[in-house]
């Protein structure tokens, strides 16, 4: 996988962990946004030996939305991913079957293993919305994971960049398509190695239990223009978001059976940047 000058050598500082399973999903999307409720169509996942650097096994399955089936335009030329591939998949719940019997059959589920991705986007908010909103079980080891954009800015500096350019930042070229989930975790793969080769000992950067208390519920949702607004709720009852601030709260106003549902979201919310954390529950049950 890796060229003979990015040989792992055996004197740099051993992880804690024996491998890394890198992940990178592929979902519903369009031009002016996700549709709701977004889902997965691509699950790829590949094995990375702490000890040698290398890819030892690949893992990769379409899945078949059910909620929104039919693929936009927009998604397609994006992803590379054709209808006829999600139609044929299988569901979110038999592909997370089949890889975790995938991990069991190649002998890494079992060991001390770390799920990687780059960004907090395909655990924290992806996986565990599609399976909160469709009452999917999933994994355990799905619910901590290192974001590589962490060590990646420890060991290059570089803080806000794609997975491309910090590949190539690297020095590393490219291989693949953008955009297909199977490449760009073998390209996050490639530069895990080199992260390791470079003497970072990997940790684990977050998880669904970081914040004692919270319980993720349904995907996030754009709020509205007023990120202050309580609607009368005494300020006892408005918990706080990750950031230690008071969260803000909206009124689902999209037509459909969640319509008039009120949520908490991130109380540093501006039009202007978005969410500062990705702080997202219920208001009532």
């Amino acid at each position: 996988m890796f060229p003979q000058t990015y040989a792992y050598d055996h004197h740099y500082q051993s992880q804690d962990f024996e491998y890394f399973a890198v992940m990178d999903f592929e979902a519903t999307c369009d031009k002016d946004g996700p549709p709701f409720p977004q889902e997965i169509i691509e699950f790829p996942s590949v094995i990375v030996s702490s000890a040698t650097g290398q890819l030892e096994a690949c893992f990769q399955t379409y899945v078949r939305p059910t909620c929104n089936r039919i693929l936009t335009d927009f998604c397609k030329d994006l992803t590379g991913i054709q209808q006829v591939q999600v139609d044929r998949g299988v569901t979110l719940n038999e592909a997370l079957l089949s890889h975790d019997r995938w991990l069991e059959k190649s002998g890494i589920k079992n060991t001390n293993f770390a799920v990687v991705t780059w960004s907090d986007w395909d655990c924290r908010v992806m996986l565990e919305s599609e399976c909160r909103y469709k009452n999917i079980q999933k994994p355990p080891y799905f619910n901590r994971w290192i974001n590589l954009k962490v060590p990646f800015h420890e060991v290059f500096g570089m803080e806000r960049c794609n997975l491309k350019q910090a590949v190539e930042k690297a020095g590393l070229a490219w291989e693949g398509r953008l955009h297909c989930g199977l490449d760009d975790a073998k390209n996050t793969a490639r530069l895990l190695a080199l992260i390791m080769q470079r003497g970072f000992k990997l940790s684990i950067t977050n998880s669904l239990n970081a914040f004692p208390g919270w319980t993720p519920q349904k995907p996030l949702l754009v709020p509205s223009q007023h990120p202050q607004r309580h609607y009368g709720l005494p300020s006892s009852h408005v918990p706080c978001c990750y950031c230690g601030v008071k969260s803000g709260i909206e009124m689902i106003t999209k037509p459909g059976p969640m319509h008039g549902s009120m949520f908490f979201r991130c109380g540093n919310w501006t039009a202007a940047t978005g969410s500062r954390c990705g702080y997202f529950d219920w208001a009532s049950s």
